[in-house]
């Protein structure tokens, strides 16, 4: 007889233990995966205390309501824990990334391109978050944080764009030095020594191929600049002859540069003769580096060159 009893006294009392425990929920149990994961995080106590604390508050309201069997009222709560927890998470790393780039770890391209990307996401997350929220916030609280998510990604955005344009300003660079072009207030100056021609000839050698593929890539990367291609000789010869010769080696640069692609609208070429030395005409040395073709390249906003004073 006291067999039975006890025995069925065993049974009640699992019966209400099995009744009174909380059952599984996939919301629930994603929300403490989430959280666990952001309390593990050093940066998030660090950089998003506020939205790790906001997420333990979503969750004990969870937490609570499977305790009482509300399966209704588990799943909202459960949901914005996760998200405040992954937030969290994400604005963490966004900010350490920050304070890593400050102190000039890393590379720092990298870094920021990585970070600003980072900020974009939880910026997402957070108008995720605000709407989603707004179900328990008053109207006018979920759309001033709905507007500062826009903001954080607006400045995202910019500061992105600043980091681009930087890059671009420093391949142009690289590009102009590679073509060891010199800036003057008519443009970029790249002078084609008579290394290029025969003497009293307007051909180029076969020499000339490098320098000029390396012009004509800058110029069809560049399709708004304009060319102005300048020939000039020593003073050996007649008057006429120099001009007619320095004529011809300038229309010998714009038909390379034509065969290499660069559009014949664009480019404009003129003879001088012996007229603009650049040295005495005295020695071979001098008369050399007189003999020369200049390209003149334009500025990018397609503006004509201005002429030789």
């Amino acid at each position: 007889m006291n067999s039975k009893l006890l025995t069925g006294m065993g049974l009640a009392l699992a019966l209400c233990a099995c009744a009174s425990a909380p059952r599984q929920n996939a919301a629930l149990e994603s929300a403490h995966a989430a959280v666990r994961s952001a309390e593990s995080d050093p940066n998030v106590n660090k950089y998003a205390a506020l939205d790790l604390d906001m997420a333990r508050k979503q969750l004990a309201i969870a937490d609570d309501a499977a305790l009482h069997h509300d399966d209704a009222a588990i799943d909202q709560p459960a949901y914005l824990a996760a998200q405040n927890a992954r937030l969290a998470e994400a604005r963490a790393t966004a900010k350490a990334d920050d304070a890593r780039v400050a102190a000039g770890q890393g590379e720092r391209d990298s870094i920021v391109l990585a970070s600003r990307t980072r900020e974009v996401d939880s910026a997402k997350m957070a108008a995720n978050v605000a709407r989603e929220q707004r179900d328990e916030a008053t109207g006018e609280a979920a759309r001033a944080q709905v507007d500062a998510a826009r903001s954080q990604m607006d400045a995202a955005r910019s500061q992105m764009d600043a980091t681009r344009s930087q890059d671009e300003a420093a391949r142009l660079q690289a590009e102009v030095d590679s073509l060891k072009a010199k800036p003057t207030p008519r443009g970029l100056v790249l002078t084609l020594g008579d290394v290029l021609f025969d003497t009293g000839r307007a051909e180029l050698n076969p020499g000339a191929g490098r320098k000029l593929d390396q012009l004509a890539q800058f110029l069809n990367e560049h399709k708004d600049r304009r060319v102005q291609i300048d020939g000039f000789t020593d003073s050996v010869g007649t008057d006429s002859y120099n001009e007619e010769l320095s004529h011809r080696r300038a229309d010998s640069v714009k038909s390379a540069l034509l065969l290499r692609g660069v559009d014949s609208s664009r480019i404009s070429t003129e003879g001088y003769g012996k007229a603009f030395p650049v040295a005495n005409n005295v020695d071979s040395g001098g008369r050399q580096l007189n003999r020369r073709v200049e390209v003149i390249i334009g500025a990018d906003d397609g503006r004509a060159i201005s002429p030789r004073g």
